[in-house]
């Protein structure tokens, strides 16, 4: 934990990022600009999945709850809520006197008719037209996987709902309802009811800025919101941002003034935007994690040999962090992220050893008569990707390993890695966690989004095991049990920890860091 902490300190250090509020008084007006490296098929406040979607859906929407920079549970619709001592009932205060974007009731009601829309309590009208034609068509959400747990939601008043829980489940209604993955977002009843599939391309939120124009592979457009339920916020009046997909683009756009905002700005550029007085960089403590995930279900991966050799000792995590990741975080090969409340670091347990690699390649009949073949896909959102990959060939490669690279775009690789499983390995920039359970739906078998494909009742138990104690000890312990198990299976593909790194121009004030998939830009202005 002291290499750990030490490690954190000197790379925030070393990268002279910051994070404090502006001290200034804020000015209210302007547009913010920025620079999307992800294209979107739709912005549906109902599912939750992948960068690009969860910023628009965070900056124009509005939720129960939020995460902070430290990973605590804030305020956001809710002003406040109680929980009763068997955890098994949760009364929320609402803010009063906020509307939808379609200046519909933002209240109690509006709040019950959202979780009863992800539980399958109700069935929109949009819904019950299209099962006329088609019985078989169900609704079907992310955030159920997190909230099943939930039996029922009263409206105690017009500011005030409850909601009652079965036992298992009962520990992660809270966290799942702020969790950076899992924060459900409100959407208009009235709106959705009626609009369907529309929905996707006009979304009705409650959030601090509402949509004016979407263009796919072009621009979106936000302009203040009104009747936000925090009267003084936001401060901008219009948000801007511009579909940008190559890396380079981004930087040059930011540097000479085209763009105000980089979300995500790759390793290889941190050091050229450090160089620009008119940029400023910001990180956090809430680390993510670089992954290369395979697919224990498929062929020769289901062997733990072959698992062991490629996973473990066949990585070189030191030279990857040393080049491709630029020095700016360090090796890491469990479930949980570096600066995560519940991290565990068995990475020395992971040295490098290609001898011991193609040793237990050889058990499970691999050598040089017959090669351990496979691809590695990546997107192209981040040249890092290409740099790691390209590390790992050549590292597989004096093995005796033939690893080909497959680079395709964003929306191919959800596709196949996500829906489809139909990958070997690829590499993934992991969303940050507040614990090991916010992101076990990649590895809880009982779920439609196990794109880990473990498959194992044990790992399951574990899971259920978390989820139904209040006593955050025994989280934190079954936590490092699971990690553990996965770490010693190989089932895990950790590579490295990986500070997400944000970037914008010194005018823009009020900028919070809260990761990967969290954003919150009601307090950010301009002074120019």
């Amino acid at each position: 934990m002291k290499r750990l902490l030490t490690v954190i300190l000197l790379a925030i250090a070393v990268l002279a990022f910051g994070a404090a509020p502006d001290s200034e008084a804020a000015k209210r007006g302007g547009t913010l600009k920025i620079g999307m490296e992800g294209n979107i098929p739709h912005m549906d406040g109902t599912i939750a999945l992948g960068t690009p979607i969860k910023f628009y859906r965070e900056t124009m929407g509005a939720g129960l709850l939020l995460l902070n920079d430290k990973l605590e549970i804030v305020p956001d619709l809710a002003k406040s809520w109680k929980v009763s001592d068997d955890g098994l009932t949760i009364t929320f205060k609402l803010h009063e006197g906020g509307t939808f974007h379609d200046g519909t009731p933002l209240d109690a009601a509006a709040v019950k008719w959202n979780l009863d829309l992800i539980n399958g309590r109700l069935v929109p009208s949009w819904l019950k037209k299209a099962q006329k034609k088609n019985p078989k068509l169900k609704f079907r959400s992310s955030y159920r996987l997190y909230l099943y747990q939930i039996k029922k939601v009263d409206v105690v008043d017009k500011y005030t709902v409850r909601i009652h829980q079965a036992k298992v489940g009962r520990a992660q209604t809270l966290p799942a309802l702020a969790g950076y993955f899992t924060r459900l977002i409100l959407v208009s009843p009235t709106a959705y009811d009626k609009a369907g599939y529309k929905f996707k391309k006009h979304p009705i939120f409650a959030g601090p800025f509402k949509m004016v124009e979407y263009k796919p592979k072009r621009h979106v457009i936000m302009e203040r919101h009104k009747g936000y339920f925090l009267k003084n916020r936001p401060h901008l009046d219009r948000i801007e941002v511009y579909y940008m997909p190559d890396a380079n683009q981004r930087l040059n756009a930011l540097r000479s003034g085209q763009i105000d905002v980089i979300l995500n700005v790759p390793k290889g550029l941190v050091k050229t935007l450090k160089r620009s007085k008119k940029v400023k960089l910001y990180s956090g403590k809430a680390a993510t994690t670089f992954a290369f995930p395979i697919n224990n279900q498929r062929g020769p991966w289901k062997d733990i040999r072959v698992r062991k050799a490629l996973v473990c000792y066949g990585v070189n995590r030191k030279l990857i962090v040393k080049t491709a990741l630029r020095g700016l975080t360090i090796p890491w090969a469990t479930f949980s992220a570096p600066g995560s409340p519940d991290a565990i670091d068995l990475t020395s347990e992971c040295p490098f050893d290609p001898a011991k690699a193609k040793k237990l390649l050889a058990e499970a009949g691999f050598g040089s008569s017959k090669p351990f073949k496979f691809v590695m896909t990546i997107n192209n959102t981040d040249p890092t990707f290409v740099d790691i990959a390209q590390i790992m060939k050549t590292t597989y490669g004096s093995m005796g390993v033939k690893m080909d690279i497959r680079v395709v775009d964003r929306a191919t690789w959800v596709t196949l890695f996500v829906r489809k499983r139909n990958t070997d390995m690829t590499l993934q920039d992991t969303v940050p966690v507040l614990d090991t359970n916010s992101n076990s739906h990649t590895f809880y078998s009982k779920t439609p989004l196990d794109y880990y494909m473990m498959k194992d009742p044990k790992l399951d138990a574990m899971v259920e095991e978390w989820r139904s104690t209040l006593d955050r000890k025994k989280q934190k312990a079954v936590s490092h049990r699971m990690q553990r198990y996965m770490f010693d299976k190989a089932y895990y593909a950790g590579l490295a920890g990986s500070p997400y790194i944000q970037a914008t121009r010194t005018y823009v004030k009020g900028w919070t860091y809260l990761n990967k998939l969290a954003f919150d830009l009601k307090d950010v202005w301009l002074d120019k």
